[in-house]
């Protein structure tokens, strides 16, 4: 029998929920059959699945060491940290880690085994004795907010589950601002706004937009933005984002016929080429500048990458003006 005591960054979730992420190569329905037979107990209790835990709760579970590791084997795995580049760290308390993503960096792993920013937070987090994943059975530091690979800026990591929840809610319950910078082709009008519906093709990673909604897989994407200036048939937009869609900014844009510079999806191709050749770009000119949780009165700014002010002062532009957020 192993007897596990449950501590803040397990507490307030549902036991079967718990009970998920500590053996997650057992089935929903294998758990919910151990609970109902007694095979696994909350207190020395009999109890449903949705029974909600808190700190201080025994959890017993009569299976052997060997079946238990063997529900966990997941979590053997190596964090990737194949890239050397240090965390470029915007904010850090007790709870919460902000980091300024570069570009040519995920966000978190996909199946191509590459480095992500969160493996190395957590490595960070780890090595710093803020995170120690043999005591922390469930939780693993994640980042609570998604940035494309080549997008830079702003990424959330709470560092225990009560501030992930806070983060996770904020964001669901759309109590967030989050401004960006694009550099795009074209003159669109000093202010405007874009709203319509992104369909994504899960085969190729790429997203459509529509300004009616084709189907209920369609979601909404809604977004507001502010010519700051236009040089030459270029033009630097200050963007707020309200809801927050994989490739939203990038789609809508080009979508409207205004795609970001450098990006190699949705952007204009021989202006890309001609961008590599000159400036050494090979990435999307998008950058999350600010981040604000409303609940908890935080607000969270990050500087232009070094590329970005380069290609603004070569099409006239004052990167201060980006500053004025």
């Amino acid at each position: 029998m192993k007897e596990i005591i449950i501590t803040e960054n397990e507490s307030n979730q549902r036991l079967d929920r718990f009970l998920g992420k500590l053996m997650p190569h057992a089935s929903k329905g294998f758990l919910q059959k151990m609970l109902r037979k007694k095979r696994i107990k909350l207190n020395g209790q009999k109890s449903e699945p949705n029974t909600m835990i808190t700190p201080g709760d025994k959890i017993q579970i009569y299976f052997s060491e060997e079946t238990i590791l063997g529900f966990r084997q997941s979590d053997n795995a190596e964090i990737n940290t194949s890239r050397t580049a240090p965390l470029d760290i915007l904010f850090e308390d007790e709870d919460l880690l902000v980091l300024n993503k570069p570009a040519e960096l995920l966000t978190q792993p996909d199946k191509t085994g590459e480095a992500s920013i969160i493996d190395l937070a957590v490595l960070y987090l780890t090595e710093k004795g803020d995170y120690n994943p043999i005591e922390n059975l469930t939780f693993t530091p994640a980042c609570a907010n998604r940035l494309d690979k080549n997008t830079t800026g702003i990424v959330l990591v709470p560092k225990n589950f009560p501030t992930l929840q806070q983060v996770n809610e904020a964001i669901r319950e759309d109590a967030t601002q989050k401004i960006y910078f694009a550099m795009v082709l074209g003159e669109p009008p000093e202010t405007g706004e874009i709203v319509g519906y992104l369909k994504k093709d899960v085969t190729t990673n790429t997203v459509t937009f529509s300004e009616t909604q084709t189907s209920d897989k369609d979601k909404k994407a809604e977004l507001s933005y502010q010519n700051l200036g236009s040089r030459s048939g270029y033009s630097l937009l200050k963007i707020a984002l309200a809801t927050g869609r994989s490739h939203q900014i990038r789609v809508q844009l080009a979508a409207m016929g205004y795609p970001i510079l450098g990006d190699p999806k949705y952007g204009n191709r021989r202006l890309n080429i001609r961008l590599y050749e000159d400036f050494g770009i090979k990435s999307q000119l998008l950058h999350s500048a600010r981040f604000t949780l409303t609940p908890m009165k935080r607000t969270f700014t990050a500087p232009l990458p070094l590329a970005f002010e380069k290609i603004l002062r070569s099409f006239g532009f004052k990167p201060t003006l980006t500053m004025e957020i």
